[in-house]
């Protein structure tokens, strides 16, 4: 039977559903990325990459409950980025190693904080309001405020606090010779790099996943928390959120009476009263992102990937999960690493290899899901349970 028809049929078909780009920025360096929607209405993971006078910044975020924050920090959170470190560096006279590890950590938290201000700030007295009020119990009072409806301006704004979304992202310095990479949630960063006999990779996890299955951050939330056996269960905060850090969710950051009274109102709400019920100390996640940095050369591979690339290798030890990851995303097959074989053997499909001009992040994600199985490839593009959206972003130097 020809099965060419069948291909051609579903390669439009994942074409579709599956957002790419291929670029060449930052002195001749090569950057893909990719996101494929799952059985959602809008992939909730965004890419981006931004340069500036002072390097280049590639990023992954990826919104839970909604895209709407993934998408606006996308958009606003980069570029502010880059201000902040130009502003460390003149002002404080500080190494640049000092003003991005600085800049990324306040940066960001400084972002999510202004989040939620700036919904504070619509309310007559802003920080001075009583929201333990009965006033702000009646919904109506909320709306005349901050509206009902996302064409709102003040409603919209509202929303990207209450929705909420993790971050990665990296900054290379224009040298190319430094990497620093802010998480906050549980994508992952992979640095390849060859080793000194030019055939065989280092492989370098260069983020943190911030979620209830790590047991540094369960303890950690355990023990901001004292007197709350329920604070993580299931693997989740309070039952419902996996991630531990993350932008946005400020029904779980701000106090009991303005996330019952105000925010509960910002529809649809992500949690129910009675998981509000249950925020007796907040905060319960966290703004605060762990930054790591590595040096870097000519030739290295960086890839950024959301969290669904990851559950679909779950059946993989995290060595092997990373060295699979930067071999399928190289540019050569002569490259690829000698596992590739017991990898596919693994996946139950065979790999589809790399061509000229195709784009490694789109092939990275249909080599985890697929290969070149058109079975699995038919069960990817309509499938018949829920999964998470899957994308990648990799910058080859």
């Amino acid at each position: 039977m020809d099965q060419q028809p069948w291909l051609e049929q579903l390669s439009i078909a994942f074409s579709q559903k599956c957002i790419k780009s291929l670029d060449i920025c930052f002195d001749n360096s090569r950057i893909s990325q990719a996101g494929f929607q799952a059985k959602k209405p809008l992939n909730e993971d965004k890419t981006v990459f931004l340069e500036s006078p002072l390097g280049l910044i590639i990023a992954l975020f990826d919104g839970h409950h909604s895209d709407e924050l993934s998408d606006y920090a996308s958009k606003t959170l980069p570029s502010l980025l880059f201000e902040r470190i130009q502003k460390t560096l003149i002002e404080q006279g500080c190494t640049m190693d000092e003003a991005v590890v600085t800049s990324l950590i306040q940066g960001i938290e400084e972002y999510d904080r202004w989040l939620i201000q700036d919904v504070i700030d619509e309310f007559p007295q802003k920080d001075k309001t009583d929201w333990s009020d009965p006033f702000w119990e009646d919904e109506r009072e909320v709306f005349s405020v901050l509206g009902w409806l996302k064409e709102h301006p003040q409603f919209q704004r509202a929303r990207y606090a209450v929705v909420g979304s993790t971050a990665l992202i990296a900054f290379i310095d224009r040298a190319k010779e430094n990497v620093w990479v802010a998480s906050l949630g549980d994508s992952d960063a992979l640095l390849g790099q060859k080793r000194d006999d030019g055939v065989n990779w280092e492989v370098s996890c260069l983020s943190d996943s911030h979620n209830g299955q790590n047991a540094k951050e369960v303890e950690r939330v355990q023990a901001e928390h004292p007197g709350e056996p329920r604070v993580i269960q299931n693997g989740r905060v309070l039952a419902c959120l996996a991630v531990t850090r993350a932008l946005g969710n400020h029904q779980l950051k701000t106090p009991y009476h303005f996330a019952k009274n105000i925010l509960r109102f910002i529809w649809p709400s992500p949690f129910p009263m009675e998981v509000l019920d249950n925020c007796v100390s907040p905060p319960y996640i966290s703004a605060t992102p762990v930054v790591r940095h590595h040096s870097i050369q000519p030739g290295d591979i960086l890839v950024l990937s959301s969290d669904g690339l990851a559950y679909e290798l779950r059946n993989f030890d995290e060595d092997n999960k990373k060295k699979l990851i930067i071999s399928l995303s190289l540019d050569s097959d002569v490259d690829s690493f000698s596992e590739n074989a017991s990898w596919s053997n693994q996946l139950g499909h065979k790999f589809i290899l790399a061509q000229d001009g195709d784009n490694p992040a789109e092939r990275l994600i249909k080599n985890v899901c697929f290969g070149t199985d058109l079975g699995k490839m038919a069960e990817a593009v309509n499938p018949s349970e829920e999964w998470d959206d899957i994308s990648a972003l990799v910058l080859q130097l």
